[in-house]
């Protein structure tokens, strides 16, 4: 991202979205209440009766609210109209920016945190989105999920009755070819809507080698490059968490958040079991350990960060000043991964510390 100009005076600053990340930080950074100011089209009806035209305009948006969507690559902000060319717009009425790569935007807050501020500056190791479609298969299930920098979706189940050893086996192919159809027609459908870096076959027994090898004898397609086949317990949603630790896919953690996070979290759950004292949890624990510099890393679940009361957001902004300050580490987590909503389930905000208080 770059900071084009800085005005401390009316607490405007103005930003150019450079890539993907820039719009998740963006996402993390603008409140509701902020004020925001960018290019952008609105329909205007010029002619009683007639349905109008997109006429280019500069408004000033009151946010009420802001939505990430990474697959348009956009952020959606929403609010009411307090500034723009009064022939074409009235006060107080709604308009929506579609924020995207490239465009320049202003920002105006009250007061800036210092956090947000550094965020603002930091540029990210993750400039590039890597996108990963896991299919978790045994006989008969499949569990399929997207896997993004961002997000984790499920987007289908398959159940299929695959007859057993017992029957003729002509039953059984039959059934097991109908089954994978169904999963390559949803593997090309994804690879046809979005840009997949990965795709991970996951589970027990010779099913999953089963269906890489019927994509290879069949079809041979062009995506058979991006299959790689690990072993997992089940066909269902935990062997995709399960194949996120995996020893296989631990090269891969320098291009994907979410490895990362999982990674760090399993520490977390670790210590639950050996050692809690080294455990903080909750804004009241973490105020206190950031406060005498024992947390060397923290989580922070996004909608704390963005669905939050005044008061408590700038409780939890010394939280993660105190922490980097002591040289600790902060990871802000979304909350539309399996390691985000782990970190919710504990109250949104967790601390591992360097020492027991």
């Amino acid at each position: 991202m770059k900071i084009r100009e800085i005005n401390q005076k009316q607490g405007e600053i103005i930003v150019k979205i450079e890539n993907l990340n820039d719009l998740w930080t963006l996402y993390n950074i603008i409140s509701k209440n902020d004020k925001v100011a960018a290019r952008t089209q609105r329909r205007v009806v010029l002619k009683e009766g007639s349905k109008g035209e997109r006429k280019p305009m500069f408004l000033k948006l009151n946010v009420e609210d802001v939505s990430f969507h990474e697959f348009s690559n956009r952020l959606r902000v929403k609010g009411t109209i307090i500034e723009g060319p009064e022939d074409f717009v009235s006060f107080g009425t709604y308009h929506t920016f579609n924020i995207e790569k490239g465009q320049k935007i202003a920002i105006i807050k009250e007061k800036w945190s210092s956090q947000e501020m550094k965020r603002l500056k930091q540029s990210s190791k993750f400039e590039s989105n890597f996108v990963i479609l896991m299919i978790a298969i045994e006989t008969g299930l499949a569990t399929i999920e997207i896997i993004t920098n961002f997000s984790q979706n499920k987007i289908a189940t398959i159940k299929s009755h695959i007859p057993g050893k017992r029957y003729e086996q002509s039953q059984r192919n039959k059934a097991l070819t109908d089954f994978f159809e169904n999963l390559k027609k949803i593997i090309e459908e994804n690879l046809n809507s979005t840009d997949i870096n990965l795709i991970v076959f996951c589970g027990p027994g010779n099913t999953r080698d089963l269906l890489l090898n019927y994509l290879k004898e069949k079809y041979n397609p062009n995506y058979i490059h991006k299959i790689r086949s690990i072993h997992a317990s089940s066909g269902t949603e935990s062997a995709i968490r399960e194949t996120l630790k995996s020893k296989e896919l631990a090269g891969l953690k320098e291009k994907i958040k979410i490895l990362q996070e999982t990674e760090k979290i399993e520490e977390i759950f670790k210590l639950f079991n050996t050692d809690p004292d080294l455990i903080s949890i909750g804004i009241n624990e973490n105020s206190e350990a950031s406060e005498r510099g024992a947390i060397k890393q923290l989580f922070v679940a996004d909608i704390l960060i963005r669905g939050t009361s005044k008061t408590q957001k700038l409780s939890i902004e010394r939280i993660i000043t105190n922490v980097e300050y002591s040289g600790g580490e902060v990871d802000i987590v979304s909350s539309q991964t399996s390691t985000g909503q782990q970190i919710i389930d504990l109250g949104s905000i967790v601390g591992i510390l360097r020492y027991k208080l």
